[in-house]
């Protein structure tokens, strides 16, 4: 396994500028460590090379950023606006890819942090907290959407009754038989 970058051993202020450099885009590797130097003269800045292998992981993780964003807003507008339910599920599920995504490139670190772990605990507990509370909103609304069915119904057979001068047992065996109601 390769070990930790140059760029990760970095202090996080000097990483932070390297990540707001690359999100720019605007500056060749050159002009970057140029600039880095510049900002930085008491840090050692990283090779070019160590440079160029970071841009391409990074340039990677914006991708797949940018692609999870772009499939997303296709998916909400096949949808609509109002597929709360569905787009809701469609972010669960990008959220335990991008979990995973981490977790297994925390695994391929030589020197994961607790930090790090604890990080990728509490994604993963919040992205099964979010596919639970998906699913009880699901069958919460399965469930009133069922109970206002059987109301409209009892109801129009209630009326149905009253017009067609139904008696009682005629009655009770129409909602027994549509409704599911016991006596």
């Amino acid at each position: 396994m390769a070990g930790r970058s140059s760029i990760n051993r970095l202090p996080p202020i000097v990483k932070a500028y390297i990540q707001k450099l690359l999100r720019e885009d605007r500056l060749t590797l050159d002009d970057m460590l140029a600039d880095i130097q510049r900002r930085f003269p008491n840090e050692k800045p990283p090779s070019r090379s160590a440079l160029g292998r970071f841009k391409v992981g990074f340039d990677e993780l914006i991708d797949k950023a940018r692609q999870q964003r772009e499939m997303a807003e296709a998916f909400v507008g096949a949808f609509g606006e109002d597929a709360t339910d569905k787009t809701g599920a469609l972010l669960v599920e990008a959220i335990s890819t991008l979990t995973y995504q981490a977790a297994m490139g925390a695994h391929e670190k030589d020197d994961v942090t607790i930090a790090e772990v604890s990080a990728l605990a509490r994604a993963a507990k919040a992205t099964m907290e979010a596919r639970t509370l998906s699913v009880k909103e699901r069958q919460t609304i399965e469930k009133a959407t069922r109970e206002r069915l059987l109301q409209e119904q009892a109801a129009e057979l209630d009326n149905a009754v009253k017009a067609q001068g139904m008696t009682e047992d005629q009655a009770l065996f129409w909602r027994q038989k549509f409704l599911g109601v016991k006596p």
